[in-house]
């Protein structure tokens, strides 16, 4: 089921467009370990495609066009020793979610600021019947637009500093304060 984005309309979309062309002038897609080497070719005209969609669009797309491998590397459990693990069945889900979540969270804030905002509000985007703990904790914390923005470009794909937006699958997003 699609995040619910609060904010999400065609003035937010054009900010997420001009976030994606940032992205493409610096190669700074981030293309996870669970896609294909075709996936990974096409990701970034996927996430630019799915501005015109939600999460649920590009989480079909990416099964619709098995983009899904079937093995990754990682690392063994308390080891520096690689070891190669099957993709989790809630891939497509996982990446659809988190990466157009974060491609809107920076769209949203950069529009923030060009309206001459400066906070955000952390809230819960998708309904959990068991939050986690750091989840619950965010939701209401305002954050500046500017630091939020700064710490998702700098952190493509990674947990950001701020811890925002808080991991995969945590159902949180931003929106706008009224």
């Amino acid at each position: 089921m699609a995040l619910n984005f609060q904010d999400l309309n065609d003035e937010t979309r054009r900010f997420m467009t001009q976030e994606i062309q940032l992205d493409k002038e610096n190669d700074t897609f981030y293309r996870s370990a669970f896609l294909t080497d075709q996936g990974k070719e096409i990701w970034p005209t996927l996430l630019e495609e799915s501005i015109a969609h939600n999460d649920d669009w590009l989480e079909n797309e990416i099964q619709r066009r098995g983009l899904l491998a079937q093995f990754y590397t990682r690392r063994r459990p308390k080891s520096q020793e690689l070891m190669q693990a099957r993709v989790p069945v809630t891939a497509a889900q996982t990446l659809a979610e988190g990466e157009f979540n974060r491609l809107f969270v920076r769209g949203l804030c950069a529009r923030v600021i060009a309206e001459g905002g400066r906070e955000v509000e952390a809230y819960r985007a998708r309904y959990s019947e068991h939050p986690r703990a750091e989840s619950e904790a965010i939701i209401g914390k305002k954050f500046l637009a500017a630091d939020v923005l700064k710490d998702l470009r700098d952190n493509p794909g990674v947990d950001s500093v701020l811890g925002l937006p808080p991991g995969p699958n945590s159902g949180i997003s931003v929106k706008k304060i009224q």
